[in-house]
């Protein structure tokens, strides 16, 4: 049976993940920071998911759901890592706490690479794949997303340079790259830049009319987007391909992006970022 440790599952593609792997007949080992959280998930779900303590951000919560892996698993190892966990946090680069930036590239870089680094010995002994959850935010960057983009793009050399240091191993990394999805990742992001224009500043002032406006374009996002189970049957698909992609566009603007960024003058794109804050 196949075996998967999948983070940050408590909504959006996590919960949606943990849910169709699980009808797949997947053991599921579902990560959450507070497992009072995962109520709702276990009552759409089987007894093969298993709700697990993990902070990304935390070493050694870390440390302790690796062990209680090595505990269940032993010699069998384990058939892939889903590294789902993430947060957006949105602001102009000129005022954003840098506190702030510190936790984005933490939970979205630092602690992917952490899990991933913590459960390796078991996906070697199962010949297991490695999936980061990415986006299509890792090839196109827009104003006051900055902190967000950055830690994408991280994540798209991250998941190149992993997958040729372990190709030797035959251990497959995957990227998948979404675009809009329907999530509380947005509703999120619009509440912080509430919390950011509660500074007053004139640096802040600057920018206010522009903030509400991305604002407005954030809260659009989390209604308008691609459904979860999208990106969650793209997972799947890259735990079961016989040979898996190095990276799984998501959705109709990620396809189309990815295909035509390069082709994509500095100034076009620019354009499409200020539309996006206008």
């Amino acid at each position: 049976m196949t075996t998967v440790l999948l983070t940050g599952a408590s909504s959006g593609i996590g919960a949606a993940t943990a849910l169709a792997l699980d009808e797949a007949g997947m053991t599921v080992f579902a990560g959450f920071r507070d497992p009072d959280d995962a109520v709702p998930l276990q009552k759409g779900a089987s007894q093969r998911l298993h709700v697990i303590t993990l902070d990304v951000t935390d070493a050694d919560s870390i440390a302790a759901a690796t062990t209680m892996l090595e505990e269940r698993l032993g010699d069998a190892g384990l058939d892939a890592v889903v590294n789902n966990a993430g947060a957006g946090i949105p602001g102009p680069l000129e005022i954003l706490p840098i506190d702030q930036l510190r936790e984005q590239l933490e939970v979205n870089v630092i602690g992917q690479v952490a899990v991933t680094q913590a459960v390796l010995p078991l996906l070697r002994r199962a010949g297991g794949r490695v999936i980061f959850v990415g986006s299509i935010g890792g090839k196109v960057a827009v104003q006051f997303a900055g902190p967000y983009h950055a830690s994408k793009y991280a994540m798209e050399a991250i998941a190149d340079s992993w997958r040729q240091e372990l190709e030797p191993d035959g251990i497959a990394v995957s990227l998948i790259e979404p675009g809009p999805i329907a999530t509380p990742i947005w509703a999120k992001a619009a509440e912080r830049i509430d919390k950011l224009l509660a500074t007053a500043s004139p640096q802040t002032a600057r920018y206010t009319d522009r903030l509400r406006s991305f604002q407005e374009t954030l809260r659009s996002q989390g209604k308008s987007g691609s459904s979860p189970a999208e990106v969650a049957e793209t997972i799947e698909r890259a735990i079961t391909a016989e040979k898996p992609s190095s990276r799984y566009a998501v959705g109709a603007d990620a396809k189309l992006l990815s295909a035509v960024r390069p082709l994509i003058p500095d100034k076009l794109l620019d354009a499409v970022g200020k539309r996006l804050a206008r």
